[in-house]
Protein backbone atom coordinates (compact mmCIF):
# COMPACT_ATOMS: atom_id res chain seq x y z
CA UNK A 1 0.00 0.00 0.00
CA UNK A 2 1.46 3.36 -1.03
CA UNK A 3 1.29 5.86 1.81
CA UNK A 4 0.82 9.45 0.70
CA UNK A 5 2.39 12.07 2.93
CA UNK A 6 1.52 15.75 2.54
CA UNK A 7 4.59 16.29 0.35
CA UNK A 8 3.82 13.24 -1.80
CA UNK A 9 0.44 14.80 -2.65
CA UNK A 10 2.34 17.94 -3.76
CA UNK A 11 5.33 16.53 -5.69
CA UNK A 12 5.89 19.71 -7.70
CA UNK A 13 6.33 21.71 -4.52
CA UNK A 14 8.73 19.12 -3.14
CA UNK A 15 10.80 19.24 -6.33
CA UNK A 16 11.06 23.02 -6.05
CA UNK A 17 12.01 22.85 -2.39
CA UNK A 18 14.55 20.04 -2.73
CA UNK A 19 15.45 18.41 -6.07
CA UNK A 20 14.05 15.94 -8.58
CA UNK A 21 16.41 13.27 -7.21
CA UNK A 22 14.50 13.21 -3.90
CA UNK A 23 11.20 12.30 -5.54
CA UNK A 24 9.85 8.77 -5.85
CA UNK A 25 8.92 7.22 -9.19
CA UNK A 26 5.28 7.78 -8.29
CA UNK A 27 5.85 11.48 -7.64
CA UNK A 28 7.78 11.98 -10.87
CA UNK A 29 5.04 10.29 -12.85
CA UNK A 30 2.43 12.44 -11.11
CA UNK A 31 4.26 15.59 -12.20
CA UNK A 32 4.31 14.39 -15.81
CA UNK A 33 0.64 13.39 -15.72
CA UNK A 34 -0.34 16.75 -14.25
CA UNK A 35 -3.92 15.89 -13.31
CA UNK A 36 -5.99 12.91 -12.25
CA UNK A 37 -9.66 12.18 -12.80
CA UNK A 38 -12.84 13.00 -10.88
CA UNK A 39 -12.54 9.67 -9.13
CA UNK A 40 -8.74 9.44 -8.74
CA UNK A 41 -6.04 11.91 -7.74
CA UNK A 42 -3.01 12.23 -9.97
CA UNK A 43 -1.00 10.34 -7.35
CA UNK A 44 -3.48 7.47 -7.58
CA UNK A 45 -3.22 7.39 -11.37
CA UNK A 46 0.58 7.33 -11.05
CA UNK A 47 0.30 4.48 -8.52
CA UNK A 48 -1.89 2.53 -10.97
CA UNK A 49 0.72 3.00 -13.70
CA UNK A 50 3.44 1.68 -11.41
CA UNK A 51 1.26 -1.24 -10.43
CA UNK A 52 0.77 -2.09 -14.12
CA UNK A 53 4.47 -1.51 -14.90
CA UNK A 54 6.41 -2.18 -11.67
CA UNK A 55 9.65 -2.54 -13.61
CA UNK A 56 10.58 0.79 -15.17
CA UNK A 57 12.07 -1.08 -18.13
CA UNK A 58 8.62 -2.41 -19.00
CA UNK A 59 7.22 1.11 -18.72
CA UNK A 60 9.75 2.37 -21.27
CA UNK A 61 8.64 -0.35 -23.70
CA UNK A 62 4.90 0.34 -23.33
CA UNK A 63 3.27 1.83 -26.41
CA UNK A 64 1.04 4.92 -26.23
CA UNK A 65 -1.96 2.65 -26.84
CA UNK A 66 -0.98 0.40 -23.94
CA UNK A 67 -0.49 3.38 -21.63
CA UNK A 68 -3.97 4.60 -22.49
CA UNK A 69 -5.51 1.43 -21.05
CA UNK A 70 -4.72 2.88 -17.61
CA UNK A 71 -7.64 4.95 -16.33
CA UNK A 72 -6.66 8.61 -16.27
CA UNK A 73 -4.11 8.34 -19.08
CA UNK A 74 -5.42 9.71 -22.35
CA UNK A 75 -3.70 10.35 -25.66
CA UNK A 76 -2.03 13.58 -24.56
CA UNK A 77 -0.65 12.11 -21.34
CA UNK A 78 0.51 8.91 -23.07
CA UNK A 79 2.40 10.96 -25.67
CA UNK A 80 3.91 13.15 -22.94
CA UNK A 81 5.09 10.08 -21.01
CA UNK A 82 6.67 8.52 -24.10
CA UNK A 83 8.41 11.79 -24.98
CA UNK A 84 9.75 12.18 -21.43
CA UNK A 85 11.01 8.59 -21.37
CA UNK A 86 12.76 8.98 -24.73
CA UNK A 87 14.34 12.27 -23.69
CA UNK A 88 15.57 10.70 -20.45
CA UNK A 89 17.10 7.79 -22.35
CA UNK A 90 18.87 10.18 -24.73
CA UNK A 91 20.26 12.25 -21.85
CA UNK A 92 21.49 9.10 -20.14
CA UNK A 93 23.05 7.87 -23.36
CA UNK A 94 24.78 11.19 -23.96
CA UNK A 95 26.18 11.27 -20.43
CA UNK A 96 27.31 7.66 -20.63
CA UNK A 97 28.72 7.53 -24.12
CA UNK A 98 29.45 10.97 -25.44
CA UNK A 99 31.66 12.07 -22.58
CA UNK A 100 33.41 8.79 -21.92
CA UNK A 101 36.25 7.04 -23.64
CA UNK A 102 35.61 3.39 -24.39
CA UNK A 103 38.22 1.36 -22.58
CA UNK A 104 36.85 -2.18 -22.84
CA UNK A 105 34.26 -4.41 -24.46
CA UNK A 106 32.91 -5.11 -21.00
CA UNK A 107 32.07 -1.42 -20.56
CA UNK A 108 29.94 -1.44 -23.71
CA UNK A 109 28.51 -4.89 -23.00
CA UNK A 110 27.19 -3.97 -19.57
CA UNK A 111 25.66 -0.73 -20.86
CA UNK A 112 24.00 -2.48 -23.78
CA UNK A 113 22.53 -5.20 -21.56
CA UNK A 114 20.60 -2.44 -19.78
CA UNK A 115 19.75 -0.61 -22.99
CA UNK A 116 18.38 -3.69 -24.77
CA UNK A 117 16.66 -5.35 -21.80
CA UNK A 118 13.16 -6.41 -22.78
CA UNK A 119 13.59 -5.62 -26.49
CA UNK A 120 11.74 -8.32 -28.42
CA UNK A 121 13.34 -7.85 -31.84
CA UNK A 122 16.94 -8.03 -32.91
CA UNK A 123 18.65 -4.69 -33.35
CA UNK A 124 21.97 -3.92 -34.94
CA UNK A 125 23.61 -0.92 -33.30
CA UNK A 126 26.90 0.59 -34.39
CA UNK A 127 29.13 2.78 -32.26
CA UNK A 128 31.43 5.03 -34.29
CA UNK A 129 34.62 6.15 -32.51
CA UNK A 130 37.38 8.66 -33.06
CA UNK A 131 41.09 7.93 -32.67
CA UNK A 132 40.80 8.29 -28.88
CA UNK A 133 37.92 5.81 -28.69
CA UNK A 134 35.48 8.61 -27.94
CA UNK A 135 32.04 7.79 -29.31
CA UNK A 136 31.09 10.14 -32.13
CA UNK A 137 27.79 8.51 -32.99
CA UNK A 138 25.56 5.66 -31.90
CA UNK A 139 23.23 4.52 -34.66
CA UNK A 140 20.64 1.77 -34.87
CA UNK A 141 21.14 0.45 -38.39
CA UNK A 142 18.07 -1.77 -38.42
CA UNK A 143 15.58 -3.74 -36.34
CA UNK A 144 14.88 -7.30 -37.39
CA UNK A 145 16.71 -10.55 -38.04
CA UNK A 146 20.39 -10.10 -38.83
CA UNK A 147 20.94 -11.23 -42.42
CA UNK A 148 22.69 -10.12 -45.57
CA UNK A 149 19.60 -8.48 -47.06
CA UNK A 150 19.42 -5.84 -44.35
CA UNK A 151 22.93 -5.73 -42.90
CA UNK A 152 24.76 -4.55 -45.99
CA UNK A 153 28.22 -3.06 -45.35
CA UNK A 154 27.35 0.19 -47.11
CA UNK A 155 24.56 0.85 -44.59
CA UNK A 156 27.10 0.51 -41.78
CA UNK A 157 30.06 2.28 -43.31
CA UNK A 158 28.24 5.34 -44.71
CA UNK A 159 27.71 6.92 -41.23
CA UNK A 160 31.36 6.20 -40.42
CA UNK A 161 32.39 8.42 -43.33
CA UNK A 162 29.89 11.10 -42.32
CA UNK A 163 31.46 11.49 -38.86
CA UNK A 164 35.05 10.70 -39.93
CA UNK A 165 35.20 7.70 -37.60
CA UNK A 166 38.50 5.90 -37.09
CA UNK A 167 36.99 2.79 -35.50
CA UNK A 168 33.61 1.17 -34.94
CA UNK A 169 31.94 -1.44 -32.73
CA UNK A 170 29.01 -3.61 -33.76
CA UNK A 171 26.36 -4.58 -31.21
CA UNK A 172 23.36 -6.76 -31.78
CA UNK A 173 21.00 -8.49 -29.38
CA UNK A 174 19.48 -11.94 -29.17
CA UNK A 175 15.95 -11.56 -27.69
CA UNK A 176 16.15 -15.19 -26.54
CA UNK A 177 18.77 -14.10 -24.02
CA UNK A 178 21.37 -16.52 -25.40
CA UNK A 179 24.65 -15.04 -26.63
CA UNK A 180 26.11 -17.93 -28.63
CA UNK A 181 26.89 -16.56 -32.13
CA UNK A 182 25.45 -18.15 -35.23
CA UNK A 183 27.68 -19.01 -38.16
CA UNK A 184 26.24 -15.96 -39.93
CA UNK A 185 27.12 -13.72 -36.98
CA UNK A 186 30.75 -14.78 -37.29
CA UNK A 187 30.89 -14.48 -41.09
CA UNK A 188 29.17 -11.10 -40.96
CA UNK A 189 31.67 -9.84 -38.38
CA UNK A 190 34.64 -11.01 -40.43
CA UNK A 191 33.17 -9.44 -43.55
CA UNK A 192 32.75 -6.10 -41.76
CA UNK A 193 36.29 -6.30 -40.39
CA UNK A 194 37.56 -6.78 -43.96
CA UNK A 195 35.47 -3.86 -45.25
CA UNK A 196 36.82 -1.72 -42.46
CA UNK A 197 40.39 -2.63 -43.34
CA UNK A 198 39.84 -1.59 -46.96
CA UNK A 199 38.48 1.79 -45.81
CA UNK A 200 40.99 2.37 -43.03
CA UNK A 201 38.29 2.14 -40.34
CA UNK A 202 39.01 -0.54 -37.75
CA UNK A 203 36.33 -2.88 -36.40
CA UNK A 204 37.21 -3.13 -32.72
CA UNK A 205 34.62 -5.72 -31.72
CA UNK A 206 31.20 -7.23 -32.32
CA UNK A 207 29.17 -7.77 -29.16
CA UNK A 208 26.18 -10.09 -28.91
CA UNK A 209 23.87 -9.06 -26.09
CA UNK A 210 21.36 -11.21 -24.24
CA UNK A 211 21.07 -11.83 -20.52
CA UNK A 212 24.85 -11.38 -20.60
CA UNK A 213 27.08 -10.34 -23.49
CA UNK A 214 29.66 -12.06 -25.67
CA UNK A 215 32.63 -10.42 -27.40
CA UNK A 216 33.56 -12.00 -30.71
CA UNK A 217 36.96 -10.32 -30.38
CA UNK A 218 37.64 -11.98 -27.04
CA UNK A 219 36.23 -15.25 -28.37
CA UNK A 220 38.82 -15.21 -31.14
CA UNK A 221 36.42 -14.85 -34.08
CA UNK A 222 37.80 -11.42 -35.09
Amino acid sequence: MLVQTELEVRPREQLLQTSAATLSNQQLLAILLGTGTKQQSVMMVAATLLSRYPNLTTLTLATPAELQTVTGVGVTKAVLLKAAIELGQRVCQAATFRYGVIVSSRQIGELMIKKLAGVTQERLIVLYLDTKNQILLEKTIFTGTLNSSVAHPREIMAPALDVSAARFILVHNHPSGQTEPSSYDIKFSQRMAHCGQLMGIELLDHLIVGKDYLSLKERGDL
